[in-house]
């Protein structure tokens, strides 16, 4: 079955998510004919990714976030961004359409991109659309709550609904849950990539190691750096002098994004503090690695991926990248049954969506049919 991935460019988990999903679609015999990366201004796209998918890879324009002071996200400025570049995404409309024509993909499998939504709203089309991603899971019964950030899960909640427009949803959990097929939505383990599988689990690790993706956490960790000299910390954070390492002293280093490098290194470190991006949290998990996890601030996504990792006994939340905490915790008490639950998603995620392909071109025939 020919199929064409359309992949969110905000942060590295839809990436990852992508590449995990093309190498397990293609061992059951699939075959990934084109890809998209949504690009803004304040992201670009690594390395790894460009290398995983090189001729098939089509970068369009697509809304971001934009943030404050490095760290938290400015939502004022994501709005004005995002209508900013109406013209821009025009023309990514427009890409996406002119994919289709030329690869003829029998199913469209899209990783939160929320063109893929306004495309599907815009321009309807047969071709069925299974759109994947743990946001999914707000729409879950078995999620995690908070009485926080409420205008901003309502938010959320409609920025779902639109990247998932006229699709099948795949959830990704930490934890199984029930899916509930009578709403298309379907739970699905975390899709990690061939080369976390490879790495050796639970070594005990001399150093400590950090994922800073926003610019500004760096202060935080200079900070505790400062109360804690004799602790060796590698810091992995998007820094201009970093080219590919920068010793600032005899115990901390801060290292250019790199995501093999990181991921070797997060085998053989003694504890991770992250952001809580969904992927880096499977990641250390799966390592069975302590993880301290620090959402970005006024981001409603991470700070519910920290209430769920916590909630399933993965992670501790924090507010800020005191890392503390690490030097006395020790391998997650259920990773386990963690470990267990994310080995089904080989079988799991392409009978899903073989399934849901099939189901929603039947009820797309019939939608379009009647109407």
């Amino acid at each position: 079955m020919k199929i064409m991935f359309t992949v969110q460019g905000d942060g590295r988990g839809h990436m990852t998510q992508a590449i995990s999903a093309a190498q397990t679609l293609e061992r059951q015999g699939h075959e990934i004919v084109a890809v998209t990366i949504g690009t803004n201004c304040n992201r670009t796209v690594p390395d790894f990714f460009r290398r995983a998918f090189d001729d098939r890879l089509t970068h369009i324009s697509s809304p971001g976030f934009s943030l404050t002071g490095g760290k938290g996200v400015a939502v004022l400025g994501t709005l004005s961004h995002a209508v900013r570049g109406i013209g821009h995404y025009r023309k990514s409309l427009a890409a996406i359409r002119g994919l289709i024509e030329s690869a003829r993909p029998a199913i469209i499998v899209n990783f939160l991109e929320p063109l893929t939504g306004l495309f599907n709203l815009l321009l309807p089309h047969s071709i069925p659309v299974v759109s994947v991603g743990h946001q999914f899971m707000i729409g879950h019964p078995a999620f995690v709550g908070s009485p926080r950030f409420a205008l901003q899960q309502w938010v959320m909640r409609r920025f779902v609904s639109l990247a998932g427009a006229r699709s099948t949803k795949m959830a990704l959990s930490f934890y199984p849950a029930a899916s509930i097929p009578e709403r298309h939505l379907f739970v699905c383990p975390p899709l990690l990539r061939q080369e976390v599988f490879d790495l050796p689990q639970d070594l005990p690790g001399k150093f400590l190691l950090a994922y800073v993706l926003n610019q500004g956490y760096a202060e935080d960790i200079l900070r505790w750096h400062k109360a804690n000299p004799e602790v060796e910390l590698h810091c992995f954070c998007e820094k201009p002098k970093v080219e590919p390492v920068w010793r600032y002293d005899s115990t901390l280093f801060f290292h250019k994004l790199d995501g093999a490098k990181f991921l070797r290194m997060m085998a053989e470190c003694r504890g991770v503090a992250c952001t809580a991006g969904f992927e880096s949290l499977n990641e250390a998990a799966w390592l069975g690695k302590p993880l301290l996890v620090i959402p970005v601030a006024n981001h409603v996504e991470q700070h519910l991926n920290a209430l769920d990792a916590e909630k399933a006994g993965l992670a501790v939340a924090a507010t800020e990248f005191d890392l503390t905490p690490l030097l006395a915790q020790k391998r997650p008490a259920n990773v386990n049954a963690y470990r267990a639950w994310v080995r089904q998603a080989g079988s799991v995620f392409p009978s899903v969506i073989e399934q849901a392909g099939r189901t929603r071109a039947q009820d797309l025939a019939l939608s379009y049919a009647a109407g």
